[in-house]
């Protein structure tokens, strides 16, 4: 080779080498973005307890109740910028961690002590419904894609297993050692959770959807609810149906079961309730254009909102009303029973805590954007959701001592 061209091809090569070190560090970033948004590992298995929230609504009944005391003043004590909108029932919470699923397909682990990011992993799809947890695993559905149920390990930070399912909004039900998913083209599957195999599939009809997520009726008894209005009960064994009661009003908001009675909700202002066997036991009108929320229920009271700015106390068993309290915004998620208190959010941006047995309201709070997840309370902390992608975590206001002048 001359010299010339030596001297070319050195020149070609010094010319290449800002490309190739561009290239090679672009690799990089994208490798570095990559793995900080497909891994969520907390580390160390949960500790879980019965006042942990790890499925939607709290309990597979879907009560939104709880035994735990929290009184009214209450101050902030964090916030946090989930960076994605929340779907209707997003949040759940063990062992001191706060699990949050976004609409851009973020699922993010939260320190309920400090607020802070403790795990992150992004699944690219819209996640509407919620996770339920366990000590090690959560299994999620996903609102789009290819493969939408899966079971994830948190604490090694991978994918266990996942299927092909089609569209799910809804949440998910483990009941035992089976996990219940409901479809948006009508189909629910009775899944395997360690495995991930399907061992029995249920279509109730065929024209139908479903959006609530399902609820245990009685043991090995699963209720699901369509879009037509339908709600099933299934045998959690074997699939079969047991029952079929025709409401003819669509149901998007997920029922809750309490003493033996199903407490279900519509979109066109019929709030019911029916025994174990299907059938009517009562049911309040709130109008025909009034969606009515996913409610709050325990043996004796049943709390639910509606789109009339209504916040609805019934007794259980009859559906007599106790007492109601009028918002200036809809009430579009379900509120939270206490032992004394009973917390809701609204559509006006403000966050309601009213006195359980007669609904005076006890405290308000303004926040920056409108309220459609439900609350949670853990260990003393009231956890919001916010849109349009916030956190509130709230804790009893600190007592005001008079200070005394001795001058």
């Amino acid at each position: 080779m001359t010299a010339s061209r030596r001297q070319r091809a050195a020149s070609r090569r010094r010319a290449d080498r800002p490309r190739f070190l561009f290239l090679l560090f672009s690799l990089l970033l994208l490798l570095s973005g990559l793995s900080g948004c497909t891994v969520f590992q907390l580390g160390d298995p949960l500790r879980l307890d019965a006042s942990d929230w790890t499925t939607e609504g709290g309990t597979v009944s879907r009560s939104n109740a709880t035994e735990g005391l929290l009184q009214p003043p209450l101050e902030e004590a964090w916030r946090y910028d989930a960076d994605g909108a929340f779907g209707p029932a997003a949040a759940l919470v063990a062992d001191g961690v706060l699990i949050v699923v976004t609409r851009k397909g973020e699922v993010r682990g939260i320190d309920v002590e400090t607020g802070r990011k403790r795990a992150s992993v992004d699944f690219r799809e819209p996640l509407e419904g919620a996770p339920v947890l366990t000590e090690r695993m959560f299994y999620a559905t996903i609102a789009a894609g290819k493969r939408t149920i899966l079971g994830y390990d948190f604490v090694k930070g991978e994918r266990v297993w996942s299927i092909r399912a089609g569209a799910h909004e809804a949440g998910l039900l483990l009941a035992g050692e089976t996990l219940v998913a409901a479809g948006t083209d009508g189909t629910v599957r009775a899944i395997d959770p360690t495995i991930g195999t399907v061992r029995w599939e249920a279509v109730p009809d065929s024209t139908a959807g479903f959006f609530a997520t399902p609820t245990l009726l009685a043991p090995n008894l699963v209720a699901v609810a369509d879009d037509r209005g339908r709600v099933t009960a299934l045998d959690l064994v074997t699939g079969a149906v047991r029952w079929t009661r025709m409401l003819g009003v669509p149901v998007y908001e997920t029922p809750a079961c309490s003493g033996g009675l199903l407490f279900v909700p519509t979109t066109r202002g019929r709030f019911v309730a029916l025994d174990v066997s299907g059938d009517l036991v009562w049911e309040v009108e709130t109008g025909d254009a009034v969606k009515v929320s996913a409610p709050a229920v325990d043996n004796r009271l049943v709390v639910v909102g509606a789109s009339d700015g209504v916040l609805r106390a019934l007794d259980a068993a009859s559906g007599e009303e106790r007492w109601r309290f009028r918002a200036d915004g809809n009430f579009a998620s379900a509120p939270l029973i206490t032992a004394d208190v009973v917390y809701a959010g609204a559509l006006d941006q403000h966050f309601y805590a009213l006195d359980r047995a007669t609904g005076e309201l006890l405290w308000e709070q303004e926040l920056g954007g409108r309220v459609k997840t439900a609350p949670v309370l853990h260990e003393g902390t009231l956890l919001v959701l916010a849109e349009p992608r916030h956190i509130y975590a709230f804790r009893p206001a600190a007592p005001v001592t008079a200070s005394r002048d001795d001058s």
